[in-house]
């Protein structure tokens, strides 16, 4: 009985440790490492740990040699970053070890027990490493998913964090409390379980709302794209039923000119222009891109501010997430400034210079402006120009092509100016 004990602690001990050394691979190369590799992996550390019996040498196997040589067998082409992965697992792995070393023993004041009894140093040594890869967990799809502003993700995150702490906390209680206990294995076994399902839940989670919000986004565009082909075929309805009403127009235009009436003239050819004036073809390269800039454009228009857009490009290679996320946002902000003005305005232009794509939009603004930390306010109202979250989200899309942001003002223009690699 004692040697099946002896194998499912080691057992305890040994999963969350390779769980997390899976884990940073696996984030770092972005695909799941195979399975054989993974169960290999395993059963070499378990036979490490089991028959050397926490010595001095199982620890350097353990923790140094067996996860250099993983990283190693991972990452075969390059020893950057396979140095790279054996630091970050052997240098987050000791420093929140430590960290919940120190706190379970102030909470239990149990060192001289943790010396003395090798089950209980077990058990806690096993529900550290368990709390540490649900740490790294946590915070790893965090990062990744960056949704961190959703109130549900921090939400389940503190969750299944409380409920780790407080089923380890438990544990070691009931272990101080009745050393000798034989349930207590079963227990730990249901509170291992029901992490890893937590765990698995959460990452499930992630995914779903991930699929969720990439299926909405599609949604949006699918729909912006088919509002802007429909305004272009009415226009180019329009401009058939102009051509064949031409003569007509220009023998009415012939008549008011014979009689010299230069009012009635100015005013046919302005009647037909306002026939044409209800959709701008947009030409960028990308369908989601015009449908996006005429859908802007549009709306500056419905508020009477004026727009000058420019583009020149022979493509564009951003996705379609980012490239919205930039030009949606900015003309946004431009939008709700120039409203404020008077007579608004914005200049737009998507220009390319060798392998870098320009995207310059300027804007009028009233009252003055104040900069906080990369945020602009104005004085007039006290409102963020541009709003902080997607700004925020703009300098982060920006950061993650590569590419560069800078804001500028003068007394009357506000301008932004992004460098982004377009890349064919």
């Amino acid at each position: 009985m004692q040697t099946i004990y002896k194998i499912y602690f080691e057992l305890l001990f040994d999963i969350p440790l390779a769980l997390l050394l899976f884990r940073i691979s696996e984030n770092r190369q972005d695909k799941p490492v195979s399975y054989y590799t993974k169960l290999m992996y395993c059963l070499i550390l378990f036979c490490i740990s089991y028959f050397l019996n926490a010595s001095l040498f199982s620890v350097i196997l353990c923790f140094i040699t067996l996860p250099l040589i993983y990283s190693l067998y991972v990452f075969p082409k390059n020893y950057r970053i396979a140095l790279r992965n054996f630091f970050e697992f052997v240098i987050f792995y000791f420093i929140i070890y430590i960290i919940i070393v120190i706190v379970y023993t102030l909470l239990f004041n149990d060192q001289d027990i943790t010396i003395i009894s090798q089950q209980y140093s077990t058990y806690k040594s096993a529900i550290i490493n368990l709390l540490t890869y649900i740490i790294y967990a946590l915070t790893s799809n965090l990062v990744q998913i960056n949704i961190t502003k959703s109130i549900y993700i921090l939400f389940f995150n503190a969750v299944v964090i409380s409920i780790s702490v407080i089923l380890g906390y438990t544990t070691l209680s009931l272990n101080l409390w009745d050393s000798g206990s034989t349930i207590l294995p079963v227990i730990f076994a249901t509170i291992f379980v029901l992490i890893i399902i937590c765990i698995s839940l959460y990452n499930k989670f992630l995914s779903i709302i991930e699929e969720n919000t990439n299926y909405r986004f599609k949604l949006e565009l699918d729909k912006m794209e088919q509002e802007y082909y429909a305004k272009l075929d009415d226009k180019l309805k329009q401009l058939h039923s102009l051509r064949h009403d031409m003569k007509n127009h220009l023998i009415v235009i012939d008549g008011y000119a014979s009689q010299h009436n230069d009012k009635k003239i100015h005013e046919y050819i302005h009647n037909i222009s306002e026939d044409l004036s209800l959709t701008n073809a947009v030409d960028s390269g990308s369908h989601i891109v015009s449908a996006l800039i005429a859908e802007k454009e549009d709306k500056a228009k419905s508020q009477n501010i004026r727009c000058e857009i420019n583009i020149s490009t022979p493509g564009i290679n951003i996705d379609d997430f980012s490239i919205t996320t930039i030009i949606g946002n900015l003309f946004d902000n431009a939008i709700k400034a120039a409203s404020e003005c008077e007579h608004g305005w914005i200049r737009f232009s998507l220009t390319q210079t060798g392998s870098y794509m320009n995207i310059v939009i300027q804007n009028s603004y009233s009252g003055n402006i104040i900069e906080n930390n990369g945020e602009f306010t104005s004085t007039k109202n006290d409102k963020v120009l541009p709003h902080g979250i997607g700004i925020k989200n703009v300098r982060k899309v920006v950061s993650n092509l590569n590419g560069q942001i800078d804001f500028s003002y003068s007394s009357e223009c506000f301008s932004v100016k992004a460098e982004i690699p377009n890349y064919n």
